[in-house]
């Protein structure tokens, strides 16, 4: 008897994959990196990219591993760009149904970086496909 309720303690206890779908919208996906951008400006990259990782099929160590090279180059950021002034959405680019990127900008002080985040849908569902940062802002001129 104590054995089946020590089970089921552990089956609601552990985090279940399954259970972490994908967007259901292209919407949720905008949703979702506006949110992502918000505390990114917080410079609260591991909580930005914790909430990632259940729609990122990446393994969790790189993930992390992202967070710790944004958290070791944020100081360089930080005295060269100054301090971090607000997040401006740019575009969006689509490619068919499948791919969705939006392109943010990063403003600071003595300039700005950008941040491009990729969504792509397999089959029913959106999940993050890509994530860069970038301070060459070519790409963003039209």
């Amino acid at each position: 008897m104590h054995y089946r309720r020590f089970f089921f303690v552990i089956i609601v206890l552990l985090p279940i994959p399954a259970l972490s779908a994908g967007f259901q919208s292209k919407a949720e996906t905008k949703i979702f990196a506006d949110k992502t951008m918000a505390l990114i400006l917080e410079e609260q990259f591991q909580k930005a990219f914790d909430n990632a990782k259940q729609y990122w099929p990446l393994p969790s160590i790189e993930i992390d591993g992202l967070v710790n090279q944004i958290n070791q180059q944020w100081p360089i950021v930080n005295s060269r760009f100054g301090r971090g002034l607000g997040i401006e959405f740019i575009r969006e680019e689509k490619i068919g149904e499948s791919f969705v990127r939006y392109f943010y900008l990063h403003k600071f002080e003595n300039h700005a970086l950008y941040w491009r985040i990729d969504f792509y849908k397999p089959k029913k569902e959106w999940k993050i496909n890509h994530f860069v940062y970038l301070d060459s802002l070519d790409i963003l001129y039209e």
